[in-house]
């Protein structure tokens, strides 16, 4: 997720947090005054109570929603970068592998040797244990 993107999806979820924030506190307002108000008035609270949460879920459904387009998209831009640089391991290595294969037919004493020095390496380390 680019900077730009985090700081977006932080910047919304702040704001949806507030807009909850309110409609408890009307429910904490609805629930503290019921007794106290009238009928009419705890419908008009009521009402605007279900209009703030319905609008909350509305905007969470779709946060979520945007939430996993940006990690598919995010998903999609990684798997195309591992896909870049396996292809250019590969080659990388093909490279490598005809490098020593030139080398080993202009020098072949010298890579017998190396060789044979690489075998005795593994070989003293192998008998230690």
């Amino acid at each position: 997720m680019s900077k730009y993107d985090q700081a977006d999806f932080e910047a919304r979820k702040a704001a949806m947090l507030e807009e909850i924030r309110a409609v408890m506190d009307d429910v904490e307002e609805l629930y503290n005054n019921g007794r106290e108000r009238g009928e009419e008035e705890i419908a008009e609270l009521k009402e605007s109570v279900g209009g703030k949460l319905d609008a909350a879920k509305r905007k969470l459904r779709r946060f979520e929603e945007e939430a996993a387009d940006s990690l598919k998209r995010n998903s999609a831009y990684a798997k195309e970068k591992f896909r870049n640089f396996e292809e250019e391991a590969g080659k990388r290595i093909k490279r490598r592998a005809k490098e020593a294969d030139k080398a080993v037919h202009e020098k072949p004493y010298y890579a017998m040797g190396f060789a044979a020095l690489a075998g005795l390496v593994v070989g003293v380390l192998l008998n230690r244990r």
